[in-house]
């Protein structure tokens, strides 16, 4: 059963696809709301600093976590990207295949997603656009973003020096 599509107040990033005259119909468009939290779903403000987490496999990551409006919960595929905001070559992005928990209101929910960084020493202080895609097996897909400021207690250093602008 899809998640659905009618819960009143929900406050979310919305991606709405207008109709094509001609041709073929644009994907069906859901909600999606972009939060962090490894255990449980907190939400996430623009501007928020968000601590880095050192992965079982040596990496860094933010735990990103999301809920879906308008979504079936089975075999969705999630996608997040990580972006430095003036630093494009920073991306990174992690993506599988998940299942939805669906909620008593209606919405539907994955939590703890480890979005991976490349260089995340490159990013403490910096502006990231955190950005999740979820695409449902019916092809309906859902988009979230966030602009957090990554925060971490490691000596660790960046790889590629500081950046600098050519103006």
């Amino acid at each position: 059963m899809a998640c659905s599509t009618s819960a009143a107040g929900f406050v979310v990033l919305l991606a709405l696809a207008p109709g094509c005259v001609g041709g073929d119909e644009p994907p069906a468009q859901g909600i999606a709301e972009l939060g962090t939290g490894e255990w449980q779903f907190e939400p996430l403000a623009d501007g928020q600093e968000v601590a880095l987490a050192h992965g079982a496999q040596g990496g860094w990551h933010l735990w990103t976590s999301v809920r879906t409006l308008g979504l079936e919960p089975e075999g969705v595929l999630l996608e997040v990207t990580t972006t430095v905001i003036d630093d494009p070559s920073s991306a990174t992005t992690s993506r599988g295949r998940i299942e939805l928990t669906e909620l008593e209101d209606g919405r539907c929910e994955f939590i703890g997603w480890p979005a991976v960084l490349g260089e995340p020493a490159c990013a403490v202080g910096r502006t990231l656009r955190v950005r999740g895609v979820a695409t449902d097996a019916r092809g309906t897909v859902a988009t979230g973003e966030r602009l957090v400021r990554p925060r971490w207690d490691s000596d660790e250093a960046c790889a590629r020096g500081p950046i600098r602008l050519i103006l």
